[in-house]
C-alpha cells in the first residue's frame, strides 16, 4: 500500500503542474493510519445509526469493496452508486490533501455515504 500511495502522490503532482515528486516529503516516511470497520447484515437498515455523509479525513483513502455494494458519492445534486469493479481499488482524495493544496484551488473533496446492507457483510480497511 505504500508503494501504491506513493505512486498515486506522483500522478497527482504531475496532474497539477508540480515536481512528481512534490509530495513525497509528506508520505515517503510510510507513517499512516488503518481502520478497519465491520458491517454485519441489517434486515432494517432505516434503524441503523452508521456513518452518514462525510468527506474522508484523510490525505488519501484506499478502499477494496470486495464485490459488496454499499459507497455513494454525491455528484453535483445527487448520489451516485460506486459499483464495485473485480480487483479494483476506489481511490478517494481526503480533506488533508485538499488543505495542503487549497491555493491551486484544482481539487475538490469529494462527500461519501455509507450503505447499510441488508444481506452481505461489509468490512473494510481504511
Amino acid at each position: 500500500m505504500e508503494k501504491l500511495s506513493l505512486a498515486i502522490t506522483e500522478l497527482l503532482a504531475m496532474s497539477l503542474g508540480v515536481d512528481r515528486t512534490h509530495y513525497r516529503d509528506f508520505f515517503e516516511d510510510g507513517r499512516s493510519i488503518m481502520r478497519c470497520n465491520y458491517y454485519p447484515p441489517c434486515p432494517e437498515p432505516e434503524l441503523t445509526l452508521g456513518t452518514g455523509p462525510h468527506c474522508d479525513p484523510t490525505s488519501l483513502t484506499i478502499l477494496r469493496q470486495d464485490q459488496v455494494e454499499g459507497l455513494e458519492v454525491f455528484d453535483g445534486n445527487r448520489w451516485r452508486s460506486v459499483r464495485p469493479i473485480r480487483d479494483a481499488l476506489v481511490v478517494n482524495i481526503g480533506d488533508t490533501f485538499m488543505v495542503r493544496e487549497l491555493p491551486l484551488r484544482l481539487l475538490i473533496t469529494p462527500k461519501f455515504l455509507p450503505i447499510t446492507c441488508t444481506c452481505n457483510i461489509k468490512c473494510s480497511v481504511i
